[in-house]
């Protein structure tokens, strides 16, 4: 039987105590990582745009760590954008700053809104694990 196990980091705990999901959840060698947004650690939305995504992909690499992974090992990126044309190009130009090469498969979506107002974007991933 394989285990499951939740990955929370541990400036992440809030997460999972005030918002009530975990990070991510990890099922042998993948994990799962719930929608990462442009929060710092107190929750607070980055207002900035290119700052909310940095702040984004950071709360991803702290993930990723904590789960024994790296952004090396991303196989899938799902990403849902409250304006898709005017913010893709910016998510594109942060996103190459930590994955440069063996691109994961990626989806992106535009959307109404996401659950708190000022946020831009939601990043969910798949990643594996390394033997």
């Amino acid at each position: 039987m394989t285990t499951r196990e939740l990955v929370i980091p541990a400036k992440m705990k809030n997460i999972y105590t005030e918002k009530r999901y975990s990070p991510a959840v990890r099922i042998g060698n993948l994990v799962f990582i719930s929608g990462m947004l442009g929060r710092d650690d107190n929750l607070n939305i980055i207002a900035e745009p290119n700052a909310q995504f940095v702040q984004l992909f950071e709360n991803l690499g702290t993930v990723l760590v904590s789960a024994g992974t790296s952004f090396d090992h991303i196989v899938e990126l799902v990403g849902y954008f409250t304006d898709l044309q005017r913010d893709f190009h910016i998510y594109q130009a942060v996103r190459d700053r930590y994955i440069r090469r063996d691109f994961p498969a990626q989806t992106v979506i535009g959307i109404k809104e996401l659950s708190t107002p000022g946020l831009l974007m939601e990043l969910k991933c798949v990643a594996a694990i390394p033997d």
